[in-house]
């Protein structure tokens, strides 16, 4: 099976550049998700594609028994200096989100911040949603997010630069150029970073990341084949209304059939 090796040594700079995102808010949501669902606070949560942990450590200090599973040791590394850090429990695995196996099941399957996304083939997604049936008892719920096609193609991406400073107070740059091919259903994103003390630049990394965008349509045919029902679609984090050519991300939630 296809798929990209990323976030190597992009993963230093990952937190730095994301110091902004909100990742309690996202929690929140995820709660909001859960509750109605059956999805009480001390259960079991399962995170494809966890990253540095920005869904782990918040879900586990509110109580979640939390697992978390990404393709990257160096990203692992970081999550796991965290989960030390805050002094919660939670288990972090190096492994393939698209063929990973525990001999257990959860209550709740999470993969945030478009990991689904980074799945270029039907194949790799409908391995992914798999994964996600497989580990959930009946009832279970799954959430996710992914890069929305009918606002890639009418908004169009672009060229965007976003500066930071570092705890140590130097400048990280990183200049993001996106690259769209329609007949894949794709953007390459070549990702430029560089860090920057007293004027000075002292570091670079350079970085190319494919991301597919997906049609509701496409997403509920992939998740019924794999043995979900109930799915809702809508923009990224509320699950209010339809998702519009305006929602570049979508959120998306699916129970076991």
């Amino acid at each position: 099976m296809r798929q990209q090796t990323v976030f190597g040594a992009y993963a230093g700079f990952y937190d730095t550049l994301y110091a902004d995102k909100d990742y309690e808010a996202e929690c929140d949501f995820l709660e909001q998700v859960f509750g109605p669902r059956g999805v009480a606070t001390g259960a079991s949560v399962l995170d494809l594609g966890c990253g540095t942990g920005g869904h782990v450590v918040p879900l586990a200090l509110r109580g979640y028994a939390m697992t978390g599973v990404d393709r990257s040791a160096a990203m692992i590394d970081r999550a796991a200096a965290k989960v030390a850090e805050e002094g919660v429990g939670a288990d972090l695995v190096v492994g393939d989100i698209r063929t990973v196996a525990f001999e257990r099941v959860f209550d709740a399957v999470i993969s945030m911040f478009a990991v689904v996304s980074y799945q270029l083939t039907d194949a790799d997604a409908a391995a992914v949603f798999a994964t996600a049936r497989r580990h959930l008892r009946p009832g279970g719920v799954f959430v996710f997010d992914v890069w929305h096609g009918p606002a890639v193609l009418s908004q169009r991406p672009e060229v965007k630069t976003k500066t930071v400073a570092a705890a140590d107070g130097d400048e990280i740059t990183r200049v993001a150029r996106p690259t769209l091919d329609e007949a894949a259903r794709t953007v390459e994103v070549a990702y430029d970073v560089t860090r920057t003390s007293a004027g000075v630049v002292v570091e670079r990394t350079a970085e190319a990341h494919v991301v597919r965008y997906f049609f509701a349509d496409e997403l509920r045919a992939l998740l019924r084949e794999a043995g979900f029902g109930g799915v809702t679609v809508g923009p990224f984090g509320d699950m209010s209304r339809e998702p519009t050519e305006e929602d570049w991300n979508i959120s998306v939630v699916a129970r076991v059939i």
